[in-house]
């Protein structure tokens, strides 16, 4: 470890680990850490965000369910999500055929991407938990204390990406929608995946991160002031104080890249953010699929999809695709756009709104994928030649670009720059101001 000098000439580290202190990453605002009661959470006394949570659980308890989450995706795999019988016709569909028909339509962006967020991402965190709890699970710090960090690190960032629980709601969209024209029923992979998304959901409530932080490896808390200068990880939360001397380019614990404020924030989020505004005129204009039944079709698009769920008097599942497929898409780029307006103006203006909203952006823009996973459950099931087909159009394409983009986009921008330019030129400016108390809800 590197050293500096104090001013007493001791010499003293230049990096300072603190896990006694946590940085909120919505707004920076540095809070000493006091621990709520279990099942409560800690949240910034400046703009709310959610610090963290002292879950009930912990590691005994999130691991029978990461072991129950991955039996679920073994079922998953080796059976039928779905069967449908159209005059006397029968077809069943496993998890991985709607990959396979998309690639053989020629649809292979889409296909590459349904297997990444229902096949690989699932399958990579639900593997890298159990890794990673297994090595706490006898209330020791790991033997490899680095590698610990960094799988579990990875399981973190795939969070967001694993998306069985929306490619739930895609296979119920996609049962009402066959419900109009064939005789449809879940099999047991249906129910495996029913089984999974109850598994995952009990797993993440239970699985305390900062508890799963701490147990790789903690800092014992220090009576010293907090640091003025200081850089926080925005993985695994941890402060490193560089008082005496440059800030590290990793973070101690679990390696990943340091940096005050995501790099280029606003220029890449703008570049997304346009290239999303762009893709959204044909993701909504050309048809995203063609259903033929008896000869008899046409395209698609996503609002007439929506038109043929209301028709059929299914206005929850309409109500619900609408939202997740043209609300959600319009309100994350105009948010996006607003917030990066309002930070080159270096507006101070509904900062909190601001803040606020792009919370509720940065969670819900997974869940417009449900158009995306629906259309591959379809394809894989109506496959029927003449009598019935279902076949994915360029619109599935673009609007799958939209929904990717705008996912990035939210992740890649910092909406601490929000705070940081509207604090600039104030005399009091307060971007590294030191808060006692974390408020508790």
């Amino acid at each position: 470890m590197s050293v500096g000098t104090g001013k007493e000439g001791l010499r003293v580290p230049a990096v300072e680990s603190r896990d006694d202190l946590v940085a909120c990453p919505d707004c920076g605002r540095l809070h000493r850490v006091r621990l709520p009661a279990p099942g409560r959470r800690a949240e910034c006394t400046r703009c709310g965000a959610v610090l963290f949570r002292n879950g009930r659980g912990g590691v005994r308890h999130a691991l029978p369910m990461a072991v129950a989450s991955a039996l679920m995706l073994m079922l998953i795999a080796a059976n039928p999500l779905m069967g449908v019988n159209i005059q006397g016709n029968d077809r069943t569909s496993l998890v991985t055929t709607g990959v396979e028909i998309l690639a053989d339509q020629g649809m292979w962006p889409l296909s590459l991407l349904v297997g990444a967020l229902v096949l690989a991402a699932p399958f990579a965190r639900i593997m890298a938990v159990i890794a990673v709890l297994q090595r706490l699970h006898d209330g020791r710090p790991p033997a490899q204390v680095r590698e610990t960090a960094r799988l579990f690190a990875w399981a973190e960032k795939l969070r967001p990406w694993a998306m069985l629980d929306v490619f739930l709601l895609g296979l119920l969209v996609g049962y009402s929608r066959l419900k109009g024209f064939a005789n449809a029923e879940f099999l047991a992979g249906g129910l495996a995946l029913g089984g999974f998304v109850l598994a995952g959901t009990l797993m993440d409530l239970a699985l305390d991160s900062r508890r799963v932080w701490q147990a790789i490896d903690h800092v014992p808390p220090s009576d010293a002031p907090a640091p003025r200068r200081w850089v926080a990880c925005t993985v695994c939360q941890r402060v490193h104080g560089c008082d005496h001397g440059p800030a590290p380019d990793r973070c101690t614990r679990c390696h990943s890249r340091l940096h005050p404020r995501e790099p280029n924030s606003l220029e890449r989020t703008a570049a997304l953010v346009s290239a999303g505004a762009v893709l959204y005129i044909p993701a909504n204009l050309l048809p995203v699929m063609t259903v033929v039944n008896f000869g008899q079709g046409a395209p698609s698009t996503i609002l007439s999809g929506v038109h043929e769920l209301a028709e059929a008097g299914l206005w929850p599942l309409a109500l619900l695709v609408f939202v997740a497929s043209v609300a959600v898409p319009v309100l994350k780029l105009a948010g996006l756009g607003w917030f990066l307006l309002a930070a080159w103006r270096r507006s101070a203006a509904r900062l909190h709104a601001r803040t606020r909203l792009y919370r509720i952006i940065d969670a819900i823009g997974r869940w417009s994928n449900i158009d995306v996973f629906m259309i591959a459950i379809l394809t894989a099931l109506v496959q029927f030649g003449a009598v019935a087909s279902v076949r994915a159009d360029p619109g599935a394409i673009a609007f799958a670009g939209v929904v990717v983009l705008t996912m990035i986009a939210s992740h890649i921008f910092d909406p601490r720059v929000m705070w940081d330019r509207a604090e600039e030129g104030a005399p009091d400016a307060a971007q590294n101001e030191q808060a006692g108390i974390t408020r508790h809800g």
